[in-house]
């Protein structure tokens, strides 16, 4: 399995919620690609470039908090304004 991370380069592409960065996990692109969109509900991240994560990646930060989904045992299950997110 392939891990990505996705983000709107395009300020036109940013959410109004803040959540502009997600980290999916899937056999390509497309797979990761999907799994993120239902994590943050959005139909469609065609827009936001992919970034593999692998070995020798530069490192990144990324501003606020992570938050997984509502069930994850492994991040944050709430946002700033206490919802949940659709995974």
């Amino acid at each position: 399995m392939a891990i990505f991370a996705f983000y709107p380069v395009e300020a036109v592409n940013r959410r109004a919620d803040g959540i502009n960065f997600v980290i999916a996990e899937g056999v390509d692109e497309a797979a990761a690609r999907s799994a993120a969109s239902v994590l943050i509900g959005a139909s469609n991240l065609s827009a936001w470039t992919a970034v593999s994560v692998e070995a020798g990646m530069d490192p990144v930060a990324v501003e606020g908090m992570p938050v997984g989904a509502p069930d994850s045992t492994t991040w944050p299950n709430r946002t700033r304004g206490n919802a949940t997110l659709g995974a």
